[in-house]
């Protein structure tokens, strides 16, 4: 993972009220905003702009677990996702939660696995995004807290549990991302050409791509949904 700021997060908030304090300071907020209060410059090209955003949020709102299985916030057991939108409030695309295990054996609890452990409880801050918006230009504009409950979380399991059969049974490189109905796997990897040990359908040895979960952007326009829900108008008025 490319880290574009040397400095510390804040420290982690120790409840749900002084996160939500931090939220209210970004929300709002553009890009250069943010990044002129730490006394930095936004960078010139977009390359990985995605990934300099999320670091920023992180940065300002404590996320402590900097990419391990654990939510980013683990006093609290949440876990914290960027979401790119447009004008109207839809997700401008899926949304990457952790890394997909690719030697997993039969038998793999769901309730162990870090989809889940990412999953139950989620803050989704959305970013006002597009490819003709400059980067500095880029602006939190709202956010989400969504437990993951009821016929979703049925659901998330059985989307785990049929891709982990199919990596069991050695067809995890012939997975697409048809498969699943609220996650999906997909390739994860800095380039093409970084692979991974993975057991085929012979039982042998094959290289392929590390893979990823990831939420469908129809689930989360659902989330988006609940928070313009709040505005009572669409965003492009909103602002």
């Amino acid at each position: 993972m490319t880290r574009y700021f040397a400095t510390a997060p804040l420290p982690e908030p120790h409840s749900l009220s002084e996160l939500k304090e931090r939220l209210a300071l970004i929300q709002g907020r553009s890009v250069a905003e943010l990044t002129s209060a730490l006394g930095l410059d936004v960078p010139a090209q977009r390359l990985g702009s995605k990934g300099y955003i999320g670091e920023l949020i992180e940065l300002y709102l404590g996320a402590a677990a900097q990419n391990l299985s654990l939510p980013d916030f683990p006093h609290l057991g949440i876990e914290l996702k960027t979401v790119p939108i447009d004008a109207n409030f839809q997700p401008r695309e899926s949304t990457f939660i952790c890394h997909a295990p690719l030697n997993a054996m039969r038998g793999l609890n769901f309730f162990d696995s870090s989809l889940y452990h990412k999953l139950r409880l989620t803050l989704y801050v959305f970013i006002l995004s597009g490819r003709s918006l400059p980067l500095a230009q880029h602006r939190v504009i709202d956010y989400q807290l969504h437990a993951l409950g009821g016929e979703e979380l049925a659901q998330v399991q059985r989307d785990f549990e049929e891709l982990m059969e199919l990596i069991a049974a050695g067809k995890g490189p012939q997975i697409t991302a048809r498969v699943g109905t609220i996650v999906q796997m997909r390739p994860k990897a800095a380039d093409g050409r970084q692979v991974t040990s993975v057991v085929n359908v012979e039982g042998g040895i094959s290289a392929t791509r590390p893979r990823g979960f990831y939420l469908r952007r129809a689930y989360t326009q659902k989330i988006c949904a609940l928070a313009a829900a709040r505005h009572h108008l669409p965003l492009q008025t909103a602002m």
